[in-house]
């Protein structure tokens, strides 16, 4: 009696396990192409609040950013030329880890007149499952994830990636 249950009590030990993870899995929210974006709040360098359903209607390009990052400073004039000249679209700078001073430094010696929020304890780049930076993400009108992509990019290509998604979405 005792060998047949010793396999069935592993039977639903194993059984409550995957319960347990299958189910936490299950209400774990995505950051991908074709997933609903992931609604946040954050602050800016003024102190306002902005929250991405602020933004819902507009195409918005959210790019992940840090001060340390080389790769990030070689792209800044290239997002900072799209969020001036493109107006078909918003750009929010989520600044990644990084102190309020050390941002005010950043955006004083570049000039930079983008929107930085500021993500200290990159609660939002962990719901977005930023690794590295700089991360972008494109979203629809409709708050839809349409391309995401890492590494450095450039205002030609954020304008083509945009004006493609709106001949694909017609």
């Amino acid at each position: 009696m005792r060998k047949k249950l010793v396999p069935l009590i592993v039977l639903i030990a194993v059984t409550a396990i995957l319960s347990v993870l299958l189910t936490g899995l299950k209400g774990k929210a995505s950051a991908n192409p074709g997933d609903a974006a992931i609604d946040f709040e954050l602050i800016d360098m003024n102190g306002n609040s902005h929250t991405l359903s602020d933004y819902k209607g507009k195409v918005v390009v959210v790019n992940f950013f840090a001060t340390w990052c080389d790769p990030c400073i070689e792209e800044a004039p290239e997002l900072e030329a799209f969020g001036t000249e493109y107006d078909q679209a918003e750009i929010l700078i989520v600044a990644k880890g990084e102190t309020k001073k050390r941002m005010e430094k950043y955006i004083n010696d570049t000039k930079s007149e983008l929107t930085y929020l500021l993500d200290t304890k990159e609660e939002v780049s962990k719901e977005y499952s930023v690794i590295g930076q700089p991360d972008t993400i494109i979203i629809d009108k409709d708050g839809m994830i349409r391309e995401r992509f890492t590494g450095p990019t450039t205002k030609a290509k954020l304008i083509e990636l945009i004006e493609n998604m709106h001949l694909n979405q017609d």
